[in-house]
């Protein structure tokens, strides 16, 4: 049984069943319209795994991730190509696997008023 508890495999599935790793997060930041949020990319600790993120704008658009894989990039519109409502807050989940890059764009120019992205481990 020790050695089991010892055993690295083991140590990361009870970990990944515990952890939420932030990723990155604004503030109150002021964002152009259709252009990546984050300065650099995303990129997942564990795979697969769930990006869960939280979004909230002072002005009403579309959310859109931006997946690239391989060189090629993806559009991934959230809330089925719904407008988000200005000041209220969203959440998505997306899944994302080793190899995948994620940003995320607003379809107008907002303030931020806050925008996190975690990394919730999948069991596997």
């Amino acid at each position: 049984m020790l050695v089991e508890l010892l055993d690295p495999e083991y140590i990361r599935t009870l970990m990944s069943r515990i952890l939420v790793i932030p990723k990155a997060s604004i503030f109150n930041t002021s964002i152009a319209a259709n252009t990546n949020i984050f300065s650099s990319d995303l990129t997942p600790s564990y795979s697969p795994t769930l990006f869960r993120i939280y979004a909230c704008f002072n002005a009403a658009g579309v959310l859109t991730v931006r997946r690239t894989r391989g060189g090629t990039t993806v559009s991934e519109i959230l809330n089925a190509g719904s407008s988000l409502n200005a000041n209220c807050a969203y959440m998505f989940d997306i899944i994302v696997e080793s190899g995948d890059s994620i940003n995320l764009q607003y379809s107008v120019a907002a303030t931020a008023v806050c925008v996190k992205v975690v990394e919730v481990p999948m069991c596997q």
